[in-house]
């Protein structure tokens, strides 16, 4: 019976699967817990707090104007994620299912405006760009015996954003603003998973497709003689992306077990480029040509897809305690440094508990520190991408978790 209590622990350290990820990645869109077994319920929140700093490109032309203080000051805010599942057994050998999570989401915010020796400010540049998605997940599984499950689902997801960037740094862009509503799309997904629960073995592979938006824009920037509406309702075309997870865990003992995950998503061929967003570049360049290299730049892109991973240690102190240690790790996207892209992967080591409160409800805790790995820094001269950093600090995180479990 030992083997049945250290089995539940491959998912309880990071209650739930949230981390300052590739891309947009938010989620490590987990489908573990249709692998409960019976009826089965579960509801997980997180909290991140990140320290993510840098300095501002151009520092030469920002200390002519008396400025030494070249820091960004903390480019992340606060997130909070949630995440719900719901499980049902109606037959020995079909499942049926749902997961609402948030996997791709970002929220920067930051104002880059010194002060000068006279009092005054001067706004050098500002962003607020803010991602969110949403998706509902139904799932069927058929389990011809104890060993084997062929599972299949839909997602439903919505996506919306906002971006708006401000200041002399941007030059041709100073005052681009661009608000992408919210568009509901569907998605697939398909797995195959193989367990032994004598041993605590359980393997998964599952693949999710890409899901296509098409989301009503709007584009407006600043000229000479002020605002100026670029469209009021355009579509852009954005496709979240698609992606790969193998999961597996084993117990080595009685009252041990290992666990590991392995995932891969296709951010290199993620683009988000509103309508009008190349006529400004376009415009750009025509005034000045030092700004040729801007009319192949995309809004937000991605140089490489994302491989990250982690592998962690349980260990059941009695049939109602069990703690864990993991580590994890992601492979960035290959980007340079800026304002929109301060860490390119990271490290980092988290600890868990799971108390088993009675039969049927459990409770996890967890916390991660994240060491976040430096971008590589684009010349000074390069204007191909948007607000470039100078320098990257020693970024890094805390992430928080907590999980409640329902066996019915």
């Amino acid at each position: 019976m030992k083997t049945q209590y250290v089995a539940v622990a491959a998912c309880m350290i990071c209650p739930i699967n949230i981390i300052h990820a590739a891309g947009l990645d938010r989620s490590d869109q987990s489908i573990a817990a249709f692998l409960e077994p019976n009826n089965y319920a579960e509801l997980s929140l997180a909290v991140l707090d990140a320290d993510i700093k840098g300095e501002v490109q151009y520092k030469e032309f920002v200390s002519e104007l008396g400025v030494n203080d070249f820091s960004t000051g903390n480019l992340s805010n606060r997130e909070f994620i949630a995440k719900f599942a719901l499980k049902f057994q109606p037959y020995s050998n079909i499942s049926t299912g749902v997961i609402y999570e948030q996997p791709f989401n970002t929220d920067i915010s930051y104002k880059y405006s010194p002060v000068l020796a006279d009092g005054s400010t001067i706004d050098i540049e500002s962003a607020d760009v803010e991602f969110k998605s949403h998706n509902l997940t139904g799932l069927v599984g058929y389990q011809p015996n104890l060993h084997w499950n062929f599972y299949t689902g839909l997602s439903l997801q919505s996506f919306k954003g906002n971006l708006t960037v401000s200041g002399q740094q941007y030059d041709a862009l100073n005052g681009y603003d661009a608000k992408f509503k919210t568009d509901d799309a569907l998605g697939w997904l398909v797995g195959i998973s193989y367990q032994l629960p004598q041993y605590a073995l359980k393997t998964s592979l599952t693949y999710r497709s890409k899901i296509k938006h098409k989301n009503s824009t709007s584009e407006s920037t600043l000229y000479s003689n002020g605002p100026f509406t670029l469209t009021p309702n355009a579509d852009t075309t954005i496709e979240t992306p698609q992606s790969i997870n193998f999961d597996f865990q084993t117990a080595i003992s009685a009252t041990n077990l290992i666990y590991g995950n392995l995932r891969w998503v296709n951010w290199q061929n993620f683009v988000i480029q509103p309508p009008q967003f190349n006529a400004v570049l376009d415009y750009a360049a025509a005034l000045n040509p030092e700004y040729s290299e801007l009319a192949n730049l995309n809004l937000i892109d991605y140089k490489k897809d994302q491989w990250s991973g982690k592998f962690g240690f349980a260990h059941q102190f009695n049939p109602t305690y069990i703690a864990g240690l993991e580590y994890i790790w992601d492979n960035g996207t290959g980007n340079p440094a800026s304002t929109i892209n301060s860490s390119d992967g990271y490290r980092g080591i988290g600890l868990g508990t799971y108390i088993n409160i009675n039969s049927n409800n459990f409770i996890a805790a967890g916390i991660y520190y994240l060491k976040f790995l430096k971008p590589t820094i684009a010349p000074t001269t390069s204007t191909s991408q948007i607000a470039g950093l100078s320098t990257v600090g020693d970024n890094d995180a805390m992430l928080y978790g907590l999980k409640l479990d329902h066996r019915f």
